[in-house]
Parts: C-alpha cells; structure tokens; sequence
C-alpha cells in the first residue's frame, strides 16, 4: 500500500508578520474595561500604541518603582 500524502504541516511566510524587520518584540498584557478595549481597537490598536510610544519624546519618560 502507498503512503498517503500528507496535507497541512509548516508553510513558507506563514505566521504573524514582524513588526519591524530584524528587531524582536515582547507581549504586553494590559486589564482594561471592555469600552477602553473597543475604544483602543478604533483608535488602531498595537499599531497606534506603538506609535504613540516612538512619538513620544524621551524626556517625559519617568523611571518605574
């Protein structure tokens, strides 16, 4: 008997997309209530968060306790 082939398994360019080319990213978990959370996906979600931070100038950066 032959072997079947196979379907489905690891495919070339699958998966999510990086964010920026060459550079490594980190998962990020925030609570907020189920109407800041649609109000963030209108106002374009990770990608608006991201664009928010590397617009925002260094100095206003106070250091965590």
């Amino acid at each position: 008997m032959e072997e079947q082939k196979k379907h489905g398994g690891p495919g070339r360019g699958q998966g999510r997309k990086p964010v920026k080319p060459g550079e490594d990213t980190v998962t990020v978990s925030l609570r907020m209530t189920p109407a800041q959370r649609a109000k963030l996906a209108r106002l374009g979600g990770a990608q608006w968060v991201r664009r928010r931070i590397d617009d925002a100038p260094d100095d206003t950066i106070t250091p965590l306790d």
